[in-house]
Order: structure tokens, then C-alpha cells, then sequence
């Protein structure tokens, strides 16, 4: 436990010092940093719409005379 705390504060300390020590201005920082996370949310976003028209497929019905019939379903 005490260690898990130390790392999660040298963590926190390493992130302040690189931002204070950035070599751009905070606010073009923060807008990097905005940017790159819309830029994340957006594949994933992109990805769970691919991922559910995936899920989306053909059934082929046949039947006793030959006939295919096709009809679409959606699969939970």
C-alpha cells in the first residue's frame, strides 16, 4: 500500500514539473492535450460504430424448393 502511494505521487510530482517546465505556453498546452483526447474518443467512438454494424449480418433462410431467401437481422 505504501509503496503504491509513493509511486502514484511521483507520478503526480513528475506530471506538475513537465508541465511547469514545458517548453510551450500552458494554454497551448492544455489545448494539445484536448485535442489529442477528442482525437482518442473519436476512434473509439468510430470503432464501437464499426464494431456494431459488424454485428449487423445476412441471414440466408433456404427452403425445401431450392429458394434462397435472405432477410436481416440484428444481433445483440
Amino acid at each position: 500500500m505504501k509503496t503504491s502511494l509513493i509511486f502514484l505521487l511521483g507520478i503526480g510530482m513528475g506530471t506538475i514539473i513537465g508541465i511547469l517546465i514545458a517548453p510551450e505556453a500552458g494554454k497551448i498546452t492544455r489545448r494539445k492535450i484536448r485535442d489529442e483526447a477528442d482525437r482518442l474518443i473519436d476512434e473509439k467512438l468510430k470503432k464501437r460504430r464499426q464494431q456494431n454494424a459488424l454485428s449487423r449480418s445476412d441471414v440466408a433462410v433456404h427452403t425445401t424448393d431450392g429458394g434462397v431467401v435472405t432477410e436481416s437481422r440484428y444481433t445483440v
